[in-house]
């Protein structure tokens, strides 16, 4: 079988490498540097993926790079019935423009923190002077070098505020900060009935570790936020194919709150998720293109998956950003593990007092 990842991210690197594990898979990536055949073209370029697509005879073209949500693969891919695993242009906007995703999240219904949208400086100042801290500041669009920054101050947030608009951000958003475990929980979808994959605590982008939730709030999350979404996209006309991520703060008093939503894998989680289901990643991608993922699966949870911990986190050094991932048959022998890779041990103690673990 024939495979074409497109992406330049981390998350392109690790799927790469993971499917040219399986000698049975011939790989094709447009990320330099990985385990599968390099081709020289430009990730947005998707006419060009197209022919290489058509005349290589690819079986399977996988969008893996969040940055590049707003590129219409499905459209291109789709009209020469070309198997590709990335959502509709316009289901995707939900991950790909902030302004847009949080308008859906709120129409809803679903509970996300109290939010507001500017496209004028001195309109965005005059909301941070009345506003309570602490508050969270993001550009509207996906951007690889500018992300979430908590603000505890108004001059912290007033700085944040004009630079984002000083690097021609023409939208950014400003949210209430909502106390909580920070969650990412990854679906695969075939536009009706989404999958639940994986759910892993998150701590600042640096470290996560695999979660087992209780069945209880499980179901409400699934019920109040996963489900509504693909329903909603699919009442729409929109049927959203692919994985979609939710970013999500548990309350203390096990309220969950949707934060934003993301097209695939982020780069932290990849790697355990795929080692962490035990199922046939090749036919589940497939099954959700064709639109009979769910036809295989009695409930939205019982997909198959490795009874381990797994755990993964951003090791910097002076030459590399590189992200180790670690597993183990016990959260003890897990931490351990991930500490003698090199995780920094606050950053371990951090992370437990806010997960209680």
């Amino acid at each position: 079988m024939r495979i074409l990842v497109i992406g330049n991210s981390k998350s392109a690197e690790i799927l790469t490498n993971f499917l040219s594990e399986n000698k049975d898979l011939l790989v094709f990536t447009t990320k330099e540097g990985t385990d599968g055949n390099f081709i020289d073209i430009n990730p947005k370029d998707v006419e060009e993926l197209k022919e290489f697509a058509l005349a290589n005879e690819i079986n399977l073209s996988i969008a893996a790079d969040i940055f590049l949500s707003d590129i219409d693969y499905f459209s291109v891919f789709g009209e020469n019935n070309l198997a590709v695993l990335a959502p509709d242009y316009d289901a995707a906007k939900i991950a790909s423009l902030k302004s847009y995703g949080k308008k859906f999240i709120y129409k809803n219904k679903i509970k996300t923190p109290k939010f507001a949208f500017f496209e004028k400086l001195n309109l965005a100042l005059d909301y941070i002077r009345s506003a309570e801290y602490p508050l969270v500041i993001k550009p509207d669009g996906h951007c690889e070098t500018e992300t979430a920054y908590i603000a505890e101050t108004f001059g912290a947030a007033k700085k944040q505020v004009e630079k984002l608009f000083q690097n021609d951000n023409k939208k950014i958003l400003i949210e209430e900060y909502i106390y909580g475990k920070e969650m990412s929980i990854y679906v695969l979808s075939d536009g009706f009935r989404p999958i639940v994959l994986d759910t892993f605590y998150t701590y600042r982008n640096e470290l996560a570790v695999k979660t087992f939730l209780k069945d209880e709030l499980k179901e409400k999350i699934y019920n109040e936020i996963i489900f509504p979404t693909i329903s909603s996209l699919a009442e729409d006309g929109l049927e959203y194919t692919g994985i979609l991520g939710f970013d999500i703060i548990l309350t203390p008093d096990g309220e969950p709150y949707l934060i934003e939503y993301n097209s695939f894998f982020k780069d932290l989680d990849i790697e355990a998720v795929l080692r962490g289901v035990d199922e046939d990643w090749v036919k589940l991608f497939m099954d959700a293109i064709v639109g009979t993922l769910a036809d295989n699966f009695e409930t939205p949870f019982s997909i198959s998956r490795k009874d381990e911990y797994y755990g993964t986190f951003r090791f910097e050094d002076k030459t590399e950003n590189e992200i180790i991932t670690q597993s183990a048959r016990t959260l003890s022998l897990l931490k351990t593990k991930l500490l003698e890779e090199g995780l920094n041990r606050e950053d371990l103690k951090d992370a437990e007092r806010l997960w209680n673990l």
